[in-house]
């Protein structure tokens, strides 16, 4: 006999329940097996009220991709891009060396979910530090990356 056998993946316990749905727009819950569960009658989950919100979905920024540090040459292309999540949509807003950006040689896109900084011809007043703050009434989310020259 083997001491340190795992159970099959297909051996469910019988201990384990689940509330079912009986078609009158309640829920009831599955009779227990094991003496070490109590009935509760309240929700076993319940979604944070957040008082900034002014609606019951909205939720803060984030960032599912970020952008890292880029080294590129005079006269190369240099690309800032992230994705981005957040309820109502975020305000976008670009920073270069922590002030607002004022060059006129970028190509901003703000789409649905991503945002991009597109330098065609980097200059050498272009390197330096990216920062793109995304800001919502529920909250803020910060990402930053260098431009260091090749």
């Amino acid at each position: 006999m083997n001491r340190y056998a795992t159970p099959s993946p297909n051996n469910f316990s019988s201990n384990l329940s689940m509330s079912s749905y009986d078609g009158d727009s309640s829920y009831r819950p599955v009779p227990q097996r094991s003496p070490l569960t109590k009935q509760v009658n309240q929700m076993a989950y319940e979604i944070p009220h957040n008082k900034y919100a002014t609606n019951a979905w909205s939720y803060a920024p984030e960032f599912l991709k970020v952008f890292g540090d880029l080294r590129i040459p005079i006269g190369g292309r240099a690309m800032f891009d992230c994705v981005l999540l957040g309820s109502p949509r975020p305000k976008v807003c670009w920073l270069f060396n922590d002030e607002k950006l004022k060059f006129t040689d970028v190509q901003i896109e703000d789409t649905s979910d991503l945002c991009r900084l597109t330098i065609p011809y980097v200059q050498p007043y272009h390197y330096g530090v990216y920062t793109v703050l995304c800001e919502n009434e529920v909250g803020r989310a910060v990402t930053s990356a260098f431009l260091y020259p090749l």
